[in-house]
């Protein structure tokens, strides 16, 4: 059984296209340009975030920056009240006197 038409073009568009582009991808010159877009865009980033945060903190507002401190404080306290939670729990095991309280 033949293939459809409509399948046969799709294919011959696709590698009338896609060779020419898979070759462009595996050449050093793509991804030297790459590699400058990828660290002009974390440049780019990092200045609209310096922007934005000292707009928030001029209106006395917290920038994700420090929502994202905050958050990594919080997760350092939960595990330290989970480690100690587990102390406890240990210490209550061991000691004859814990099932009296």
């Amino acid at each position: 059984m033949s293939r459809p038409l409509w399948l046969r073009v799709v294919h011959r568009v696709e590698r009338a296209i896609g060779e020419p582009i898979e070759a462009a991808v595996r050449t050093d010159t793509y991804f030297d340009v790459v590699a400058h877009a990828m660290r002009a865009h974390a440049r780019a980033i990092g200045a609209a975030e310096g922007v934005s945060r000292r707009c928030l903190h001029l209106v006395n507002l917290p920038a994700s920056t420090d929502v994202r401190g905050m958050r990594e404080q919080l997760a350092r306290m939960e595990r330290r009240i989970a480690s100690l939670g587990d102390e406890i729990a240990a210490l209550e095991a061991g000691s004859p006197g814990a099932e009296g309280r």
